[in-house]
């Protein structure tokens, strides 16, 4: 008899990698010399004779099973056979358990097909096009598995060769396409609902590992199974047992990605993935190449790895958004500034944060063209050459908006001229929207609580700008 402990390692080999955990609940023995050597038809007899059980994928093994015959003539002989897709059962032939037989038949029974369904000869289906435009409804129905006609590379097909699910000499994996439809399955398919465990193996979930601070990663409900644990290179194991590793960051500088590694010895493998150490600092920012006497958003754009939060400083301008009105402001990647010093610009500096600690300052100097104040018409930011322009920016009644200079633009539909607004407060909710459709146009602001709005004017560009309503 085989070592069952030896057959689920296997198995999970291949299908932890997608999240499924297989255990062993233990063997049985049939006395029954009849099941030794099983021809086809009496596969069905021992699969439906009382001996499954039912919270379980009841995997039997025998000595023989049938050959194959074609016009007469021998071709092969059967070693493995699942009761149905999906199914609770299956048979393996006795040499057949370590190898990839073994997988393949509990595919079948989480719900795959072969990978020639419907293309093969003796197959049943709609064969899946060799382009794949019916992936999804047609072959094996996963559209990450190629067409494949079971005949390798030829007549136009270029199979998976070391696919599980088809029948090539080298069969190693399963796509995340074939994960995905066997998750499914497990969680959806009727005849496969008592096999899911309420008990299953999982890993603590870690955000960030600092230093000299120490973590602890836990395993729960690891039954007998004994765990060696590793890191990355960037991640010091303080100490270690089965169920658990206590890490921290290798030193005060090994900061980046960052991950600890359980294999158990029933084959099944945890990898959790972490941010080592402070975030990384803010590379850039992204905004508008000169900001008007209105508010521009400016964004984190690049660098600010392992960043939960950001602090940031304005000297020279206002943040609004979020609703602050302060120079100081911490919490996301994006701001909204409206800049008082006229010609001056302003200054930013923003730094990233997380529980580790905090990045180095990144600053950055953003000039301004504020020709206006009060009624003076005041500028887009999103036009430098052909601005709208919007007056007066404090306003109790009427907010005129005139876009003629944009109209002229060639990338605008001269006929139509029409453009979409949206007005929000500063808490980010519509308050007002609607089409304007002329040159020269008012937008009724007469029954808006007083305070700062925020206008957006939407054409094939999209222009943001700031009001105030008194």
């Amino acid at each position: 008899m085989p070592n069952t402990n030896n057959i689920t390692v296997e198995l999970n080999e291949f299908f932890s990698p997608h999240n499924i955990a297989i255990n062993n609940l233990g063997t049985d023995f049939i006395d029954n010399t009849n099941f030794l050597q099983v021809d086809e038809g009496e596969h069905t007899t021992l699969m439906n004779s009382g001996f499954d059980v039912p919270n379980a994928i009841n995997y039997y093994i025998v000595d023989e099973l049938w050959d194959v015959f074609e016009s007469g003539v021998l071709i092969g002989s059967v070693t493995g056979v699942a009761d149905g897709i999906p199914s609770n059962s299956l048979i393996v032939r006795d040499d057949r358990v370590l190898l990839a037989t073994s997988y393949h038949e509990v595919g079948h029974c989480l719900n795959l097909y072969h990978t020639f369904q419907g293309t093969s000869p003796n197959t049943s289906g709609c064969a899946e096009a060799i382009d794949g435009s019916n992936c999804s409804t047609c072959g094996d129905v996963v559209c990450d598995t190629p067409a494949d006609s079971n005949v390798g590379n030829s007549g136009g097909f270029t199979p998976d060769l070391t696919n599980i699910m088809s029948y090539y000499n080298t069969r190693d994996h399963f796509t995340d396409g074939q994960g995905v439809r066997m998750r499914y399955a497990i969680n959806s398919e009727s005849v496969l609902q008592n096999i899911k465990s309420t008990f299953c193996t999982q890993i603590s979930e870690v955000s960030t590992v600092c230093y000299p601070q120490t973590t602890t990663v836990t395993l729960s409900n690891i039954g007998g199974a004994t765990t060696v644990w590793s890191s990355s290179s960037n991640v010091q194991i303080v100490s270690s047992n089965n169920s658990s590793a206590t890490i921290r960051e290798l030193n005060s500088s090994s900061n980046g990605d960052g991950w600890v590694k359980a294999v158990l010895s029933n084959g099944i493998t945890f990898q959790e993935n972490f941010y080592v150490g402070k975030p990384e600092t803010v590379l850039e920012l992204s905004h508008v190449p000169t900001f008007g006497c209105t508010m521009g958003e400016i964004n984190v754009s690049s660098g600010a790895s392992g960043a939960n939060q950001f602090e940031w400083n304005i000297s020279g301008g206002t943040i609004v958004i979020p609703n602050v009105n302060s120079n100081n402001y911490t919490g996301g990647g994006t701001i909204f500034v409206d800049p008082i010093d006229g010609p001056y610009g302003f200054t930013v500096k923003v730094r990233a944060k997380n529980t580790c600690g905090d990045s180095v300052w990144y600053t950055k100097h953003i000039p301004t063209d504020c020709s206006g104040g009060g009624g003076t018409p005041l500028r887009g930011t999103m036009f430098p050459d052909n601005d709208i322009i919007l007056y007066p920016n404090t306003v109790s009644q009427t907010i005129f908006v005139n876009l003629n200079s944009i109209n002229n633009q060639s990338n605008f539909d001269s006929n139509e001229k029409k453009y979409a607004y949206q007005l929000y407060n500063l808490n980010g909710i519509l308050v007002k929207k609607g089409e304007l459709s002329n040159n020269k146009f008012g937008i009724d602001v007469s029954n808006l609580e007083k305070g700062r709005y925020i206008l957006k004017i939407k054409g094939t560009e999209k222009e943001t700008m700031h009001i105030i309503v008194n």
